[in-house]
């Protein structure tokens, strides 16, 4: 320490970190339950038919899951887990290059992105890619399985599985997941806020996600929370 009673500055850089880190936790988190709520507001109806058998607790926690894989995939996309510089990748599963298609979209046209239903069907598909992984030469994805992108089933007994499997058909069956609701899942993820120091007084300000600045325990944290 340079001073009795005060931290080293290396103690006092864990502790910012620390710090930091659950700061961004608590923003993040409340982001992505508002992304949950914009899943479960788009398939509302398609639930209140079929999902009538099915916990709202069970539902919940299956929105949650779908959530929380598009944010372990930008978390894997950012440590080159899964192949964002392919192009085949990039253009047709990633969710780097969706963000990218949606948001020159939006500058052109929100009208075109409210009449739009693709983008739902291609995180869909990511989602089986990144299970089962492809063996195919233009595409190499290892298969990652794991409970988290485990596909739903229509007749399994558990009600957040036959939950997951509705949020993963839905989009099959009607039109329930515009590319706008799609780019709000996204940017709802992908952005936070931070608070930054103007003169004496601070603000908070909209600034991308660092996917590749976090820990896979916070992801889990997050996940928890």
């Amino acid at each position: 320490p340079a001073e009795p009673g005060v931290p080293a500055p290396l103690e006092q850089a864990v502790l910012d970190s620390r710090k930091g880190q659950a700061e961004l936790s608590a923003v993040l988190g409340e982001r992505v339950r508002e992304a949950v709520e914009v899943l479960l507001d788009e398939h509302g109806d398609l639930l209140a038919q079929q999902a009538g058998d099915i916990a709202p607790s069970d539902i919940y926690r299956a929105a949650v899951r779908v959530i929380m894989r598009m944010v372990v995939v930008l978390f894997a996309e950012s440590r080159d887990l899964l192949p964002r510089e392919n192009p085949v990748y990039h253009a047709g599963y990633g969710l780097s290059g969706l963000i990218e298609e949606l948001e020159k979209t939006a500058h052109r046209s929100g009208a075109r992105l409210a009449r739009g239903y693709a983008a739902w069907p291609r995180v869909l598909s990511l989602f089986r890619l990144v299970f089962a992984g492809a063996s195919h030469p233009e595409l190499p994805v290892p298969q990652y399985g794991g409970e988290l992108f485990a596909p739903g089933d229509p007749e399994s007994p558990d009600g957040l599985s036959r939950a997951l499997a509705l949020f993963e058909r839905g989009g099959f069956q009607r039109q329930c997941t515009s590319d706008r609701d799609v780019h709000r899942m996204l940017e709802l993820i992908t952005r936070t806020k931070v608070k930054i120091r103007q003169g004496r007084a601070a603000t908070w300000v909209p600034v991308p996600v660092d996917f590749s600045d976090l820990s896979s325990e916070y992801i889990g944290i997050l996940y928890e929370g």
